[in-house]
């Protein structure tokens, strides 16, 4: 027995998840104090607003982040032990990050000029793109790369400590909702200082700016899965947008409640995603077999504890509503689209890790052509649904877009596995 929790705590792998799970842990605490306070003070309608702001920033990040975060990861994580090669890498992808800021804040600046609903609440907006300032900043995919969990966490705490204390010193007023992307920007932009900082210190990095045709590379040989991610992040944030352009900001504020509840599981399984994929490729890397059973043993068990989470959540589904400030005589309608939401996250679940298998195979233009196209389905059927079955449509049409991208994932990769064996 003690060699058996001998094992388990002393185990590597759980320990950097330990470590990397606690700051994460903040991504998914954070908002259960934020959001009620939110509600609370500004109202359903100014929240509305605050979420079509985020949720805009977190499509432009994508374009920011670029390959980044997959591509990157890879990269730094196969190349760990060479000084010389992360430098290169380390450096190349923060110079290309900062051509596509400027690019991103020059398209944002359009926006705000022509379009009649930005323009109404310009001062969100901007503020808004402090988020995108601080994730061009991020340097948590390096740190991924090295499976250094422990900077990770200390990046992701002070972010959320500096956003949570901003929100409630600083929001009083209803007309106070501009300044809650503000805070959340700030919060990114100083912590991630910090852990650039550590690395150039670390690391004895030089800063500087990469060659013009380094940058042109990566922009080259990256741009379609940069594409791909964009299509991705439109998927996953575009509905709020589509329901406060068609809807108003009310109903844009009762579906972010909804989806907020969703995106702690979102936000989990993402993370698991991102801990398990440096340790994924590191393995398959070395060979299928031992990778896909890795890949295994990360994932059915995570889909389990993900079960567990989501009938809990079903159980309780009023009382988390009444905590987020949902008034009695919403409960019931609220109640119901929570409930029908919940089979999102499992979903998910099933998704993300047939995403990391096409990703361990090498499979990134199938996986850029299967989201492109799933993009588009689910952008207009959102637009129907919208249109004629409001909220309710939508939770529908989010749960059916995932069914199929999960029928497409398992035909796709059977298709693969039936080559393989062929080939042997």
């Amino acid at each position: 027995m003690y060699t058996f929790f001998k094992k388990i705590f002393f185990n590597k792998t759980i320990k950097n998840f330990s470590v990397y799970g606690f700051g994460q842990a903040v991504n998914i605490v954070s908002p259960l104090l934020i959001i009620p306070y939110l509600v609370a003070v500004c109202g359903i309608d100014k929240l509305g607003v605050i979420a079509i702001g985020q949720s805009m920033a977190y499509i432009l990040i994508v374009i920011v982040d670029y390959s980044s975060y997959i591509i990157g990861v890879k990269d730094i994580s196969i190349n760990r032990n060479n000084n010389f090669e992360l430098e290169k890498i380390i450096t190349t992808v923060f110079s290309s990050k900062l051509f596509l800021l400027v690019f991103v804040l020059l398209f944002i600046s359009v926006l705000i000029i022509f379009i009649p609903y930005i323009n109404k609440e310009k001062a969100a907006f901007i503020f808004s793109a402090t988020i995108i300032i601080g994730q061009f900043l991020n340097p948590t995919w390096f740190f991924q790369g090295v499976e250094n969990f422990k900077w990770i966490t200390i990046i992701n705490v002070l972010s959320k400590f500096i956003y949570v204390i901003g929100v409630f010193f600083c929001i009083k007023l209803e007309d106070d909702f501009i300044y809650a992307n503000l805070w959340l920007g700030l919060g990114l932009i100083i912590s991630n200082i910090i852990g650039i900082s550590w690395i150039l210190y670390s690391y004895k990095f030089k800063f500087q700016i990469a060659s013009l045709s380094n940058v042109k590379n990566y922009i080259v040989s990256d741009f379609s899965f940069c594409v791909s991610q964009l299509f991705l992040a439109t998927r996953n944030y575009s509905a709020i947008l589509i329901i406060g352009f068609m809807g108003g900001d009310y109903l844009a504020g009762q579906f972010k409640i909804i989806e907020q509840v969703v995106n702690l599981f979102r936000t989990y399984l993402q993370i698991f995603f991102k801990f398990s994929l440096s340790y994924v490729f590191f393995e398959m890397d070395k060979g299928f077999n031992k990778g896909f059973r890795l890949w295994q043993k990360f994932n059915l068990s995570n889909f389990i504890a993900v079960l567990l989470l989501v009938f809990i959540v079903f159980v309780f589904s009023e009382q988390i509503l009444l905590f987020f400030k949902v008034k009695i005589n919403e409960l019931t309608e609220l109640n119901l689209y929570l409930q029908i939401a919940l089979l999102i996250p499992l979903l998910i679940a099933i998704t993300l890790p047939l995403e990391q298998l096409l990703f361990s195979l090498e499979k990134k233009e199938v996986y850029i052509r299967i989201t492109i196209i799933i993009t588009l389905l689910n952008s207009i059927g959102l637009i129907l649904a919208m249109n004629y079955f409001k909220l309710y449509g939508v939770f529908i049409t989010l749960i059916v877009t995932e069914l199929i991208l999960i029928f497409i994932y398992l035909k796709t990769l059977n298709l693969f596995s039936t080559k393989l064996i062929k080939s042997k």
